[in-house]
């Protein structure tokens, strides 16, 4: 449904006209749904992709495109949360082998959302302290497992409104 919904558009290739959908159209949340009246909180469980959720939700998984669009997912391999079986090698994919539990930065015991800068009295003190590549990629995942669903009750209107911005 998301790439039906899609109007074609023409590019020019070699020389050669080439008509292709236009990924680049994009339809966003109006005022009346984006009120949060029709969305409620949810909090992604380990393993759960877009697909699992919308069929749990919507009853099916077609409308997992649904779940992307309410919170301005564009990218699912990096704004959905990952397996946490799985984070690991990608912390190791990303700052390299045997750098996960290396020191990513510093914070404040007392407030852990204050990022200072590495003191070793303080450390010793136990008023700072290490935050690990992994700790870091592990807190990210955790923060993208906080989302919003549309409300069943509002899915059939949200998916007539997404077909008639498209074309339009």
């Amino acid at each position: 449904m998301f790439f039906k919904a899609m109007p074609r558009i023409g590019y020019k290739i070699d020389g050669k006209s080439v008509s292709t959908k236009d990924i680049f159209r994009r339809v966003g949340l109006d005022r009346q749904v984006n009120s949060r009246l029709a969305l409620e909180s949810y909090y992604v469980k380990d393993g759960e992709t877009p697909d699992i959720v919308a069929n749990n939700i919507y009853g099916s998984s077609k409308y997992h495109w649904v779940l992307l669009i309410v919170n301005d997912i564009v990218n699912p391999y990096e704004e959905w949360p990952r397996r946490e079986a799985e984070l690991f090698d990608y912390t190791e994919a990303k700052y390299g082998v045997d750098n996960a539990l290396l020191d990513h930065h510093y914070r404040l015991t007392s407030n852990t959302d204050i990022i200072v800068d590495y003191d070793p009295a303080k450390i010793i003190n136990g008023d700072i302290e290490a935050v690990s590549n992994y700790d870091f990629e592990l807190d990210l995942n955790q923060k993208k497992r906080q989302i919003y669903l549309l409300k069943p009750d509002y899915l059939a209107g949200f998916v007539t409104n997404y077909k008639k911005l498209m074309v339009g």
